[in-house]
């Protein structure tokens, strides 16, 4: 009980942070976006790379501040950044000895599954939209947690989240979905040609956004990515499922 407390009171905490960032849709929104990226960057990279940490994490920001600027001058489109920046990136470990080949993978998984997803954040303008992803993502989890807790009986997937079960699974996609097609309804976002298909795969995508960064977790030992947010961890531990979600909900809501 005492956790449960701990872990809504950081929500609480975090909501209104995010509501803030989000009420700007500017400055301070883009550059609490970037502030998040480095952070995860950071968490990733102390996680999977095994030489040449300070480096890699280094050379991680460096592309995430270019991207960043890259929003305000529009020098490059972000594609090109990306592209060139992973050919510096390869020339790197292939010309530092210490640079191994697991660092090298790491930089280019933080690169592709953090900071890309991440830039799209940076030129949102649209307030509706950027909730519309979070609502996705934060109600997957939510629903996930309060549906487990009330009726989990049987486990989702024990070897790489030994606490999901099947009945949270089944009620946060059932709510997530309703709580998806409501708000896009109202806010007139379901005029792509994929919108229902968006509507019932989001869900999914999110689930599994889970799913993907505990398994991170459990192959290489750790609880969380990070102890920024108590009871919560890192903010990758936040951001898992908003990730995937964000470029899936592109694809099918606008």
């Amino acid at each position: 009980m005492k956790s449960f407390f701990k872990r809504l009171a950081t929500s609480v905490v975090v909501l209104l942070l995010l509501i803030l960032i989000i009420y700007d849709m500017n400055h301070i929104y883009r550059f609490g976006m970037f502030l998040c990226a480095s952070i995860a960057s950071y968490e990733v990279l102390h996680m999977m790379a095994d030489t040449r940490k300070n480096f890699s994490y280094a050379l991680a920001i460096f592309l995430n501040l270019i991207v960043y600027i890259n929003t305000y001058t529009h020098t490059f489109p972000n594609e090109y950044i990306f592209m060139m920046m992973s050919i510096i990136f390869s020339i790197i470990s292939v010309v530092d000895e210490k640079f191994s080949s697991r660092t090298f993978v790491s930089l280019i998984f933080t690169t592709y599954f953090i900071i890309f997803p991440f830039s799209i954040f940076y030129n949102f303008i649209n307030r509706n939209k950027l909730i519309l992803i979070f609502l996705i993502a934060i109600s997957s989890d939510v629903f996930a947690y309060v549906f487990g807790s009330l009726f989990g009986k049987h486990k989702l997937i024990e070897r790489i989240s030994p606490n999901k079960t099947i009945e949270g699974s089944i009620g946060s996609y059932i709510i997530t979905v309703a709580i998806t097609y409501f708000y896009t309804r109202y806010f007139n976002l379901n005029l792509n040609p994929y919108y229902y298909i968006g509507l019932i795969l989001a869900p999914v995508v999110a689930q599994f956004g889970d799913l993907i960064f505990s398994k991170l977790k459990r192959y290489y030992n750790i609880k969380d990515y990070g102890y920024i947010f108590p009871g919560h961890g890192g903010i990758m531990d936040r951001f898992d499922s908003v990730l995937l979600v964000c470029p899936f909900v592109l694809i099918c809501f606008f």
